[in-house]
């Protein structure tokens, strides 16, 4: 009986032991989880280095790469622009209306006969060329008719001019003193006379009127 006795105390105790210290055991960390979160590391260390590099160019990154047009391309589509713009100036200047007196100058010096054209100021003895549109007469006596002429800068000369039988368009068709209006074109060598008074005006005597293209 006492053989039986200690084996049995033998066998609870040993039983309280293990209880005991399963109850006080920390409980271990998987191997699986372990595995993971080092794996996890790994990646995220992987990650940090791709990171540094520089990143992986995809076909649709390299597809609008090789549409971008390149330095040289840029610089040859802007000169082409620059020509054109170029070309179309000019095109837009021969659309504009030719002048009526054609390339006679309306204001400086004349370079067929050195006078000068519209000048600002006459004084007694002076010659010169008046070029304008006409924008007031008198027409009486048609013999010595006298025209205000109005400059393109806005200059105004009073003339007197030879008779109107005798004044005629450049292309020789001639106005009756009826059709005579505001609004033509006028072309004259002026003088005033180096004797000239306060109300005396330069004479003509070869007045053309101008047609309008």
């Amino acid at each position: 009986m006492n053989k039986k006795a200690v084996v049995f105390w033998i066998i609870a105790l040993f039983l309280l032991a293990s209880c005991g210290g399963s109850g006080e055991a920390q409980p271990e960390v998987p191997a699986a989880d372990n595995s993971s979160s080092s794996s996890t590391e790994s990646e995220a260390t992987e990650a940090d280095e791709e990171g540094t590099t520089a990143p992986e160019t995809t076909e649709e990154d390299a597809t609008e790469a090789s549409e971008e047009p390149s330095a040289e391309e840029s610089s040859e589509t802007e000169a082409a622009v620059e020509e054109s713009s170029e070309e179309a100036a000019p095109a837009e200047e021969a659309a504009a209306p030719a002048s009526p007196f054609g390339d006679r100058p309306m204001t400086g010096t004349d370079p067929e006969t050195s006078l000068p054209v519209n000048p600002d100021s006459v004084s007694p003895g002076d010659t010169f060329i008046i070029r304008g549109e006409i924008i007031s007469m008198n027409l009486t006596p048609t013999t010595s008719p006298e025209f205000l002429i109005q400059a393109p800068d806005g200059l105004k000369f009073r003339i007197r001019s030879q008779d109107l039988a005798e004044t005629f368009y450049e292309d020789g068709d001639q106005l009756q003193p009826f059709q005579y209006r505001n609004g033509l074109l006028a072309q004259a060598t002026a003088m005033l006379a180096a004797d000239a008074g306060l109300s005396d005006i330069p004479t003509s005597t070869d007045l053309v009127l101008i047609k309008e293209e």
